[in-house]
């Protein structure tokens, strides 16, 4: 079997006017083909700008998680700090000790 089928059928369909038959069917083959790597170029295109769209969304995300869990933690260190203050309510230290061993708890 040949690997150009659309081309041996214009050849063996040609008349005596066969060059300008193989020249209308080559034109319409690379007519497909260009069309063809366009919209390979455009697919691959956007999935890498899906894939970049992605990843730059999930770097948001974990940027804004990040930037909770400092102020979390800054805030219970505080909470901390005035817990163990002996002017406060006193007797705090076994709350300020939950809240340093929660702090250093690795999931």
């Amino acid at each position: 079997m040949s690997d150009t089928p659309r081309t041996d059928a214009a050849y063996a369909a040609s008349t005596g006017a066969g060059i300008y038959e193989l020249f209308k069917e080559s034109q319409d083959i690379e007519r497909e083909l260009n069309t063809a790597n366009k919209t390979n170029r455009l697919q691959y295109e956007l999935i890498t700008t899906a894939e970049k769209r992605g990843v730059d969304k999930s770097k948001e995300e974990l940027n804004a998680a990040n930037e909770r869990i400092k102020r979390l933690e800054e805030v219970g260190n505080e909470m901390a700090a005035w817990l163990l203050d002996p002017r406060n309510l006193g007797g705090g230290s076994s709350m300020a000790s939950q809240w340093h061993k929660a702090k250093e708890a690795k999931p």
